[in-house]
């Protein structure tokens, strides 16, 4: 359960950092990497690990790779496609309601993430866009109005909100 919600009510846009697939893309199948990255950190000397350590895949026998959107690789599994609808239709459920878009530590060239939720922010007439991210603050000038940056560390900003106040 990724941070407490239910696995299913979580979409990661960019894929996850702890699975893997298949770099020849010879199937579209993701698996966990958690055992083979704690198997090469245990071998690691100089930044080095033994080949023979290296994970392949299970049908083609070719290198695999972090399944994650900066990575050639990223695949649009079916689950993602089906978290990717379900997104969508929450989304759509929003429409004229009243709607905080709260984001985390997203930097500016990190697209992928920002776009689509300015996008929803310049949509959406009831929406407000807060975003966090230190030394980092990006907000086009088509949301500025309805928007609030928040520039300083994360955890403390976020204890300052729990108690009622930010600057």
């Amino acid at each position: 359960m990724p941070a407490g919600f239910e696995a299913d009510r979580v979409f990661e846009m960019e894929g996850k950092l702890t699975q893997m697939r298949c770099k020849n893309r010879c199937h579209d199948e993701v698996y966990p990497n958690q055992k083979a990255v704690l198997a090469m950190t245990e071998e690691e000397v100089n930044g080095r690990v033994p080949k023979e350590l290296l994970p392949k895949c299970p049908k083609c026998g070719g290198d695999m790779e972090v399944n994650w959107g900066e990575m050639s690789s990223f695949t649009e599994t079916k689950n993602w496609k089906e978290k990717a609808a379900r997104y969508q239709e929450f989304i759509q459920n929003l429409h004229g309601k009243k709607l905080v878009i709260l984001e985390f530590g997203i930097g500016w060239r990190n697209q992928m993430i920002k776009a689509p939720l300015m996008q929803l922010a310049a949509v959406e007439p009831q929406a407000s866009y807060i975003t966090f991210n230190k030394g980092e603050i990006y907000i086009p000038e088509e949301i500025k109005e309805k928007s609030i940056g928040v520039d300083g560390n994360l955890t403390v900003a976020l204890k300052e909100i729990r108690k009622g106040r930010i600057d």
